[in-house]
Order: C-alpha cells, then structure tokens, then sequence
C-alpha cells in the first residue's frame, strides 16, 4: 500500500532517524580514523626499528698491526653485526705473502675482506733483483701493485673490500714509505668510484697519529678510555716504544700486557667500515 503524503517517512525530518544514521556515520567514520590512526602507530615504530644487523662472512688479512689490533676488530663487528669473522694476519708479511691463500679464500664467498699492509720489506718476494729489501717508491710500487691485485681479485667476484692505511712507523726500517702506500690505496679505491662501494678506505690511521697523519705516541683520552684504559693527565699512549706497533710499553711477542688504546682504535675503526661495507645500502 502506497503511504500517504501525511505519513511520516523514515528519515523525513525524524529526528530519532536523522540522529541514528549521523550517529552510525560518525562511528564508522571514527573507525575508520582510529584504524588509520593504528596503521601510522605501526608503520613509524617500524621505522623507528633498527635495521637487521649484516651478516656473511669478513675475512681480515694483514701484518703484526692487525694481529694487534684483531680482537678489538672481532669484538666490535660481534657488537654491530651477525658477521662471521675469519682473521688471517701474520707479523712480519706482505701482500704478496697472502695472494695465494687469498685465490684460496674466494671459494668461501666472503662478503668483506679487509686488507692491511704497512709496508713490510723483509719477505723474499719483496726484495729486488739482487736480493735487496725494496725500499723507497718500489717498495710502493709494489705493494700497491699487490694490493690492487688482490682488490681486484675479491670485487671482480661480488665480494666488498676494505683497504686499510696504515700509520706512519718510523720504526719501520721502510717507515718513510707508509704514507705513499696509504696513497696508492686510496688511488685504487677511486678507480672503483663507480662500483657503489665495492671497494672503500679505512683511514684506521687517523685515530693513531696526530695532524696530517703524523706521527705522535699519545693523544687526547676518548670517551670511555679512563685510568683502567692507561688515561693520565688527558692523554693515552697510542703507539709502542719501538714507534712501529700499538701496544703502550715494552713486551715480548704481539700479546700487549695492557691495555692497548691504540689496538683498540685502529681495530674498532676498521670494523665501523667493515660495518658499511656489509650492508647493502652503503
């Protein structure tokens, strides 16, 4: 039956019918503003959510500094990442010593592999064609053709690499060369610009030496370094007696007695890179 004209109609000037159709409007519509509302909650706690820490493999290669400074090196990245860590340092030796073990490594597909080299001369394939030590500019000449060599080995594979310049040693009976090898580092590295990071330097060196890289046995203390950390008056012992490695007093062997400032800075800063180097958005 048809309704009349004088007939109320549902939602015709009804009062009761108007305020329940706006008050189911303005429900649905606080719903869907709360819903919303939980949506951006969750999206900006994800992104306040640190990033997985990296994993693979770092392999460590290098001479007596980084025998020093390994278990600072391994500690850190074991605060920072998931990384599994393979140090292969050995005291006295140069890059030519380590090319072989380093074709052998690639069958483990390391993610990093961090090379450092100072500038040893006594190893039988860094002497000359008369059976001297290189010294001066071909003694550069050949650990950077060396250090290119195994750069290139890792990055033409996929892996990262971190080339680490060493601190001046005037200990070092080629110590006035240090300098010029960081340089030829740092060329290789910018011959790989356009790689996005396949191969980067990690200037450990500055953390050891005073203004423009030279170099100086002790420095202002850093946050955390106190009288435990050999802190006194300000200032910590960096580098050893003999001006070449890191540990703060006179010892047999490359196990330092006490606590190594030095170690501890030169390692940490080459995990910080090593850091970057793993993930893939650096």
């Amino acid at each position: 039956m048809a309704a009349r004209d004088d007939e109320p109609r549902v939602g015709d000037d009804d009062p009761a019918a108007g305020a329940g159709a706006g008050g189911r409007r303005r429900r649905r519509l606080a719903l869907a503003v709360g819903v919303a509302l939980a949506v951006a909650v969750v999206a900006v706690a994800a992104l306040r959510q640190p990033p997985p820490p990296p994993d693979g493999l770092v392999i460590l290669y290098g001479d007596s500094l980084s025998v020093e400074a390994a278990g600072d090196f391994v500690r850190e990245l074991g605060r920072t990442t998931e990384a599994e860590v393979v140090t292969r340092p050995v005291p006295g030796l140069s890059p030519c010593d380590a090319l072989d073990t380093m074709r052998a490594d690639l069958a483990l597909e390391p993610a990093v592999v961090v090379i450092q080299y100072v500038g040893n001369n006594v190893s039988p394939c860094m002497l000359d064609d008369e059976g001297r030590p290189l010294t001066g500019q071909a003694l550069t000449d050949r650990i950077g053709a060396d250090v290119r060599t195994a750069a290139e080995l890792f990055a033409t594979a996929g892996t990262r690499v971190v080339l680490v310049g060493g601190p001046h040693a005037p200990g070092l009976p080629a110590g006035d060369a240090t300098l010029d090898i960081a340089e030829a580092y740092l060329r290789i590295v910018n011959e790989w610009a356009g790689e996005l990071g396949r191969i980067r330097y990690a200037d450990a060196a500055a953390t050891v030496t005073g203004p423009d890289h030279g170099y100086a046995d002790r420095l202002p203390c850093r946050d955390g370094e106190g009288p435990d950390e050999g802190c006194t008056d300000g200032e910590v012992v960096v580098r050893s007696p003999d001006r070449i490695h890191f540990c703060p007093t006179e010892h047999d062997g490359l196990q330092c007695p006490v606590p190594s400032p030095g170690a501890r800075r030169f390692g940490h800063e080459m995990a910080r890179v090593t850091r970057l180097a793993l993930d893939p958005v650096y």
